[in-house]
C-alpha cells in the first residue's frame, strides 16, 4: 500500500532494530534543531546516559539503535511540538522508501520476455542504469518539512500489468539565490507530450532575493509585482497533474525536482541518455543536443526560456524513444572562444566578498603563489558579489574573470601560477591556488578546482583511499594519485552536484 504523506503526520513513535539508519538520520536532524531532553541536549544526554568511551561519541551513526531511540524518544517527551512531528516525517520516509525499494526489486526481477525494447520505458531504465542516478535521484530528502511526494509511485512493470502506457510530461524550472536559500524557485514550466502548456507560473520565493540571475533567466524584479503563487500551490498542482505512469522529464530534472521540493518516479533525464567522447565527467548542455540531434536552435533570444526548455528536453527524449539504437558518445563540442577573452583567466570557488586586491595579489610574486611577477598585467577584474560592496562571506562563493594586457600575458601568467594542476570536465587546464588575503595575514584560497577555502567535509575526510576511488571511479572521473587529491578532487565533484546546474561554467580556471 501507499504511504501517503498525510498518514505520516499520525504514525506511532516507536522504533525497531531495523529503524538505525532511520534513527541515525533523524537523531542528526534533532542536533540540528537543537533538541534537548530532560538531560540536555545530545551531548549532554550522552555523559549522562552512556558508558565508557559512548559518552563522546558525538556522530549518531556510531551508536546502536537502542541508544539512539531511547535519545529520540525522550527529545519527542520533553519538546512534542517540534521532535515529534520531524520523528514522524523520518519514520514516515522510511517506511516509504523501504516500499519504494520493494517495489524497485520487483521491477528488477520483470521477466525478459515483458521488458519493453522501445519507448519511453526503456530511457526511464536507461536513466536509473547511469552511474549518478541512485546518488541524486534516490537520495531526494522528502522527509525534510517543505517537500511533498507525487501521491502514487509505481514502476513500469507495474504500469504495464495495468495496461497504463507511459506519458512523458517536460519540466523546467527557473531559480535564482535568495538569503536564505541559494537555489529557491522562481519560476516553472510544465508541458504535455504534444508541448502544450499544462503548467506556467512565476513563484514568490521565501526570503529576499539576492540574484536574480537575469542574465540566464531573463527575469528582472518587477516581473514579480503582484506575483503570488508559492512553492506549495506548485506543489498541490503538480501532484493533480501527476499519475502512477506520468513520466518527469528533464534535463538534468534532479535540480528542477530539489527547487519544487519533490520526488516522483519515473524520471528521464536527458542529462544522463547523452555523452561526449572520453570526457565521461562533463555533461553535454541541452542547446548543443539539440542543435546536433535536432537541428534546431535554442534560445535564439539569448536568455533561457522554461517553457522552451521544458519542450527542447521533452522533444529530445521523444526523439531517442524512436532510434534503433541509443545515440553513441559525440565528439566533444568545439570551444570557440571570443578573440577578445583569449586574454582572461576564470577564476572561480572565491568566496564572496574577497577584494579586487587580493585576487591580483595571487598573480603577485610577494605572496608565494605565482613564480613570476604578473600582478602589473592586469586590466581588469570582472565580476558580482566582490568586496569591499558585498561583506566577505566564506560559505557562499562567486567568480570573476581577470583580464590581462594580451593573450601572451594571459598565458604566460597562467603558466607560472603554482598550484596543483588539472583540468575541468571539458578537458580545460585549471589550477587550485593558495589566495593570500591581507587581513591580519589570515589565508584563504580561491579559485581552482580542489575546494582548499575550508577543511574536507566529515564525510570525504573519513573515507578510506579504496573507498574514495570507488566513488570516484562511479562518476567517471581520474582515480590517481594520493589520498589528498582523491579527496580534494571528489569533494570538488559532490560540491558541484549540490550547487551547479549542469551547464554552468563554474567548473573551469582558464
Amino acid at each position: 500500500g501507499a504511504m501517503g504523506q498525510k498518514r505520516e503526520l499520525t504514525v506511532e513513535v516507536a522504533f525497531t532494530e531495523a529503524d538505525k539508519e532511520c534513527l541515525a538520520r533523524l537523531v542528526k536532524d534533532l542536533v540540528k534543531l537543537g533538541a534537548k531532553t530532560d538531560k540536555g541536549e545530545f551531548k549532554e544526554w550522552l555523559k549522562a546516559t552512556q558508558k565508557g568511551p559512548r559518552r563522546t561519541w558525538h556522530d549518531p551513526a556510531r551508536h546502536d539503535w537502542q541508544t539512539l531511540s531511547d535519545f529520540a524518544l525522550a527529545a519527542v517527551a520533553k519538546d512534542a511540538k517540534h521532535a515529534e512531528p520531524l520523528a514522524r516525517r523520518h519514520l514516515g520516509w522510511s517506511r516509504w522508501a523501504a516500499r519504494r525499494d520493494a517495489w524497485r526489486a520487483w521491477q528488477k526481477d520483470q521477466p525478459r520476455g515483458e521488458v519493453p525494447t522501445k519507448g519511453a520505458w526503456v530511457l526511464v531504465a536507461r536513466t536509473e542504469r547511469h552511474p549518478g542516478f541512485s546518488e541524486s535521484y534516490g537520495s531526494l530528502p522528502s522527509h525534510l518539512p517543505g517537500w511533498r511526494r507525487s501521491a502514487k509511485q509505481r514502476p513500469p512493470r507495474w504500469c504495464q500489468s495495468h495496461g497504463l502506457a507511459p506519458e512523458m510530461v517536460g519540466v523546467d524550472c527557473e531559480m535564482c539565490e535568495t538569503d536564505v536559500d541559494k537555489r529557491a524557485l522562481v519560476g516553472v514550466s510544465v508541458v504535455d507530450a504534444r508541448g502544450g502548456v499544462l503548467l506556467k507560473t512565476l513563484v514568490k520565493p521565501p526570503g529576499t532575493i539576492v540574484d536574480l540571475k537575469t542574465d540566464i533567466t531573463g527575469l528582472r524584479m518587477k516581473d514579480f509585482k503582484g506575483v503570488k503563487t508559492t512553492l506549495a500551490d506548485v506543489q498541490e498542482k503538480l501532484r493533480e497533474i501527476v499519475k502512477p505512469n506520468t513520466v518527469l522529464v528533464g534535463h538534468g530534472l534532479v535540480h528542477d525536482l530539489r527547487a519544487l521540493r519533490f520526488d516522483h518516479a519515473p524520471v528521464i533525464d536527458t542529462a544522463m541518455l547523452f555523452s561526449y567522447k572520453n570526457l565521461p565527467r562533463s555533461t553535454p548542455g541541452l542547446a548543443d543536443l539539440c542543435k546536433r540531434l535536432l537541428s534546431s536552435d535554442m534560445r535564439a533570444a539569448g536568455t533561457h526560456d522554461s517553457v522552451e526548455d521544458a519542450r527542447m528536453a521533452l522533444e529530445l527524449a521523444q526523439w531517442e524513444c524512436e532510434q534503433a539504437k541509443p545515440t553513441a558518445p559525440l565528439d566533444p563540442p568545439e570551444d570557440k572562444v571570443d578573440a577578445r577573452d583569449l586574454c582572461k583567466l576564470f577564476v572561480h570557488r572565491v568566496p564572496r566578498g574577497t577584494r579586487v586586491a587580493d585576487i591580483e595579489g595571487m598573480f603577485a610574486k610577494a605572496n608565494g603563489t605565482i613564480g613570476v611577477e604578473h600582478a602589473c598585467d592586469i586590466q581588469a577584474v570582472h565580476g558580482k558579489f566582490l568586496g569591499p560592496e558585498t561583506p566577505l562571506d566564506a560559505s557562499r562563493t562567486t567568480s570573476c574573470y581577470v583580464e590581462f594586457a594580451s593573450v601572451e600575458k594571459c598565458n604566460a601568467a597562467f603558466k607560472s601560477l603554482r598550484g596543483a594542476a588539472g583540468t575541468d570536465a571539458l578537458g580545460r587546464p585549471q589550477k587550485a591556488v593558495k589566495m593570500v588575503t591581507d587581513d591580519a595575514g589570515a589565508k584563504k584560497s580561491g579559485g581552482g578546482s580542489e575546494p582548499k577555502k575550508r577543511g574536507l567535509r566529515d564525510d570525504v575526510s573519513k573515507m578510506t583511499v579504496a573507498a574514495l576511488r570507488e566513488a570516484l571511479k562511479k562518476r567517471g572521473l581520474a582515480t590517481d594519485g594520493l589520498k589528498p587529491a582523491l579527496a580534494a578532487r571528489l569533494e570538488a565533484a559532490t560540491e558541484d552536484d549540490s550547487g551547479s546546474d549542469s551547464d554552468s561554467d563554474s567548473d573551469s580556471d582558464s
